[in-house]
Parts: C-alpha cells; sequence; structure tokens
C-alpha cells in the first residue's frame, strides 16, 4: 500500500513533520504511532506502523484518505469509500461488557430495587449536584437498550450548547480523556437531535455500559462534551 505523503502537504507543513515518530488518531480516539522516512527527492514517506494501520482500519482499493494536521507530528484521519462518502471506520475492539449487558442491566435493577426498600436516611448530607443538573449544559443518561447506536439529546441542551446547526461534536470521555467526533441527526419537524455516527464506537471504546447512568456536559471553552459515569452515593448508616 503506497505511503508517500504528496509533496505540496510535506513542503507547506514540514516544520510539523519533523522527527521519525508520528501518530495517526481515527474518529473513534483510537491511535497507531507510525515511522516517518524523509527520502533523498524531499519526499517523506511512512514506514514502520504503516501497513499495521491500513490492514486495521480495513482500507480497501479505491478507497482514499484524509488526513487533518491537529498537531506536531499529529493527524487526524478520514476514510471515504469508492463512492467518495466518507465511510465510518470499524476496528474491533474487545469489550467484555457487550457479552454481559443484560446481565449486568438486570442486577443493576435489582440493586436499584434493594436501595428504594432501604428506610430512608435523614441524616444524609443535600445532594449538591442537582444543581449541575439544572444547568441547559448538563444532562443525564440510563443508557437503554435502544440507546446502543443513537443517544437523543434534549432540545434545551443542543440551544444552550449551540448545537442545533451543527454537522457534528466532540466528545470526550473521563477520566482518560478519550476523544472522538460524533455526527449529529437532526429531525426539525420532531424537535429532534440523535448522536449518530460515531456514538457506538464511541460507547463501546470506553465501555460504556447499559443499564448505568453517565452524564454529558457540555465545556464551551473546549467545545465538546464530558462524558463521564454518575456514581451511586453510599447512604451512611442511619
Amino acid at each position: 500500500m503506497i505511503s508517500l505523503i504528496p509533496p505540496a502537504f510535506a513542503r507547506d507543513y514540514e516544520k510539523s513533520l519533523s522527527g521519525e515518530n508520528f501518530t495517526l488518531r481515527i474518529s473513534s480516539g483510537q491511535t497507531w504511532a507510525v515511522k516517518m522516512v524523509k527520502k533523498e527527492d524531499e519526499k517523506y514517506e511512512f514506514t514502520v506502523g504503516w501497513n499495521k494501520f491500513v490492514k486495521e482500519v480495513g482500507l480497501k482499493k479505491g478507497e482514499f484518505l484524509v488526513f487533518s494536521l491537529v498537531a506536531k507530528s499529529m493527524s487526524d484521519v478520514s476514510v471515504f469509500a469508492v463512492t467518495c462518502c466518507e465511510r465510518q471506520i470499524e476496528v474491533i475492539i474487545k469489550i467484555e461488557d457487550d457479552e454481559d449487558e443484560d446481565e449486568v442491566e438486570c442486577k443493576n435493577l435489582n440493586a436499584q430495587t434493594k436501595q428504594s426498600k432501604a428506610p430512608y436516611d435523614r441524616a444524609s448530607k443535600p445532594d449538591h449536584s442537582s444543581e449541575l443538573q439544572k444547568s441547559p449544559l448538563y444532562f443525564e443518561v440510563r443508557l437503554k437498550k435502544y440507546q446502543k447506536s443513537r443517544l437523543t439529546i434534549k432540545k434545551k441542551f443542543c440551544e444552550a450548547a449551540g448545537l442545533m446547526d451543527k454537522g457534528s461534536v466532540g466528545l470526550e470521555y473521563l477520566p482518560n480523556h478519550r476523544y472522538q467526533t460524533v455526527v449529529l441527526g437532526h429531525r426539525p419537524k420532531r424537535w429532534r437531535t440523535d448522536m449518530a455516527s460515531g456514538w457506538p464506537e464511541f460507547r463501546k471504546a470506553n465501555g460504556l455500559v447499559l443499564g448505568k447512568t453517565y452524564s454529558f456536559e457540555f465545556r464551551p471553552r473546549k467545545n465538546v462534551i464530558q462524558v463521564k459515569e454518575v456514581k451511586k452515593k453510599t447512604k451512611l448508616p442511619s
């Protein structure tokens, strides 16, 4: 598979291509380390690690790649099929939770049932997280089966975050700060916006489990939605 970098690109961004180590990143946030070699004719070429990248992203004959330089020696990569339409890059990621999602959901339901039968703890401290939940830039979701492939975003959240006319949004999973771009699907007639392409990969790559609750908070300064698991608070014995 040809691994030469276009000469025009190399000339314009030569300073950012300095050094042998280079990182390729796809929309799910997964990265590959490749070696970059400058040849005698002033051309750059990917060597060690390139074939592994090609194999794992499933690059086929006739497809083409688009590289977006995001930092020194790092580029985001998109794959376009022979139809000239961008295709979702599917990389095999082994997630143990997928096989036991139904079981996990049942366990969580049983745990919630037991907690509901427990006596009310009057001595417990007030939950200050309720103030955060009132923010239009924050919402929580307890993942269900039908949210595996798409996740609906509340209208007020979209308006507050300025996502009503956006085609995509960045998700960042905490605490490991794994980033991915997710396509937004807008349905004006239903006043509905969904996280579509990229959401299933984000969910699997970060091990999000059905039955667990996750928070979504938009960070204007970073222009990203931060996602993290909402931990259940243990009540102190009365």
